[in-house]
């Protein structure tokens, strides 16, 4: 029996609890705002996650390095130890003909100048290739980490301009002096190369845009 201004549950309304609810209503209402129940075993998706991440794209964290950046690191390494053992060549060089410079102006007068200046610009030259190694190392390491990629664009232009004189000097010399210049310049002169154009490439700078992204965040 159903007291006055009510009316009786629904059928298929096992507790009953009708009251307030529009007539032949019998499911309730979702309020605004409220995310549809999942089915079981469906995660919600976040707000503003429709879509699946790039790899590289956005803020996200990447997912690896691209193989051209380690290459191209790896080459960088490798152009680095050799500019150690150039930068100590220059020095010891350096230094042998500064401390030879007073025996030989003792053995013959304006000599012992020759060879300082021999050793000054030894020194120089082995500066150079100490700056230069370093970049190479250090624009490395940055790259590998994803930070930058512009000390090893940097040491791998000036890589080029180098073995390209190399090259050069080589062909230019290959009646006298063999094949082995225009060889040895031609390998390094492709290996910086290909130093640059592989951190140039579209996935490498997705690369790096995302590893500036992570540190500026």
């Amino acid at each position: 029996m159903s007291t006055y201004g009510s009316e009786p549950s629904p059928a298929g309304d096992p507790y009953g609890q009708a009251y307030g609810r529009p007539h032949g209503q019998t499911y309730p209402e979702q309020s605004y705002g409220q995310q549809p129940q999942q089915s079981h075993g469906q995660q919600p998706q976040p707000y503003g996650q429709a879509y699946p991440q790039q790899a590289y794209g956005g803020y996200g964290a990447a997912t690896g390095r691209p193989g051209g950046v380690v290459t191209a690191a790896v080459l960088g390494f490798i152009w680095g130890a050799l500019g150690v053992l150039v930068t100590v060549g220059f020095l010891i060089g350096g230094a042998v003909f500064g401390g030879s410079s007073d025996e030989a102006d003792e053995a013959l007068p304006g000599l012992g100048g020759a060879f300082g200046a021999a050793a000054g610009i030894m020194l120089f030259f082995g500066a150079l290739a100490l700056a230069w190694t370093v970049v190479m190392i250090w624009g490395s390491v940055w790259a590998l980490t994803g930070r930058s990629r512009v000390l090893l664009l940097v040491g791998g232009s000036i890589a080029i301009a180098c073995t390209g004189l190399m090259f050069v000097g080589g062909i230019a010399s290959v009646q006298d002096e063999g094949g082995g210049g225009v060889v040895l310049g031609l390998i390094g002169l492709v290996v910086s190369i290909l130093i640059v154009v592989l951190l140039s490439t579209a996935q490498a700078a997705a690369f790096f845009a995302a590893g500036r992204a992570r540190t500026h965040r």
